[in-house]
């Protein structure tokens, strides 16, 4: 079982571990050697996804009387290839009642009166998404890889992975960018913005091509435009207002310019993963690992990143063992820490605290 962080994580510099692993249905295996360098679009994992089944009600659609005619109504033959949206079954392939193929793949056979629809099987090629070195490869299905780098994670993304250069805004705003399509500059690239995101960020950025957007929050009503729409979104502090945190955004605008790793995962209710930003960088700093799933430890020093405390820097005192109980009555996984301004000490929820480093 994965231990699922209660904070989100800054880092300027650190050594990162990324696991990059096959899925469990998927055959195929590592192509990458332990010790081989790998650069962030280098392929370190490949396979192939088995087809999936699908049961079409094909006499219900058709209104058939009698489902066991069904094989009758077939406009194509078993195991012929279509496309999506083919005409696999009806009296007439161009008018009437019809059966549409869902997917490309094709008929697998006909049971009673629907339709065994297999879709064609789906390569798996997996990226090693960040520039390191490969520290493990685990039973011919795992990747692990070292790489040194700043890290910031998110709380919601969009569901694109990008690999770019980030620009951060110009001064007065993400706006103040031309709508002149005809400009190439931010075309396909990460753009940092330091306040939120509205459907007129979302016009200019679609207009002018960004590949992604770096914002602190926006409006959940834009939560379906985002999801149909071809810009990534990664936002640093969630939905509303807010505007981002000072540690998030100077580590952002000290790496202007740089290529950077954007995964803006789609969370999913079990899920271990956080969106993050990763920005390869080299240094000769010694650096402790550095995993995703940290534990807050004493002596860490975490930024509150909700009321009362919004914005203020503060040191770990205490991580209890046992959920700690608040005063509206629910049971969480708290930290007792000291707050930099004025030194008192406060018991506060772990999913309220960022992680910014040693």
């Amino acid at each position: 079982m994965y231990y699922y962080p209660k904070h989100s994580i800054t880092n300027a510099l650190a050594r990162i571990k990324r696991i990059v692993r096959l899925p469990d249905a998927a055959s195929g295996g590592v192509i990458v050697l332990e010790g081989q360098t790998v650069d962030i679009r280098d392929r370190v994992a490949r396979g192939v996804l088995p087809s999936r089944v699908l049961i079409l009600d094909a006499a219900h659609e058709l209104r058939l009387n009698n489902p066991q005619m069904l094989k009758n109504f077939l406009l194509v033959k078993e195991r012929q290839a279509v496309q999506e949206k083919d005409p696999i079954a009806g009296k007439d392939a161009k008018r009437g009642r019809r059966v549409f193929a869902p997917a490309n793949g094709y008929v697998a056979g006909v049971d009673g009166g629907r339709i065994l629809f297999a879709l064609l099987p789906e390569r798996v090629e997996l990226d090693a998404g960040v520039r390191g070195t490969v520290a493990e490869v685990n039973n011919n299905r795992e990747v692990v890889i070292e790489a040194r780098g700043a890290l910031v994670q998110g709380v919601w993304g969009s569901g694109k992975n990008l690999i770019a250069i980030m620009r951060y805004e110009p001064v007065g705003g993400i706006l103040r960018i031309s709508r002149d399509a005809l400009d190439t500059a931010y075309k396909n690239e990460i753009v940092v913005t330091t306040q939120p995101i509205t459907a007129e960020v979302l016009d200019l950025a679609e207009i002018r091509t960004f590949g992604a957007i770096v914002a602190p929050s926006m409006s959940a009503a834009l939560i379906e435009r985002v999801l149909a729409g071809t810009v990534g979104v990664f936002l640093t502090e969630g939905f509303g207002s807010a505007r981002m945190n000072p540690s998030a955004q100077e580590l952002l605008k000290e790496f202007d310019g740089y290529q950077v790793t954007l995964d803006a995962h789609l969370p999913a209710r079990l899920d271990v993963r956080r969106p993050e930003l990763v920005i390869n960088r080299s240094g000769t700093d010694e650096l402790r690992e550095f995993s995703p799933f940290k534990r807050l430890a004493r002596g860490d020093t975490v930024r509150v990143c909700c009321a009362p405390y919004m914005g203020i820097l503060a040191k770990v005192l205490e991580v209890p063992r046992a959920p700690q109980t608040l005063p509206n009555g629910l049971s969480v996984p708290c930290a007792k820490i000291e707050l930099s301004h004025n030194g008192n000490q406060v018991m506060m929820p772990q999913h309220c605290l960022e992680w910014i480093g040693a």
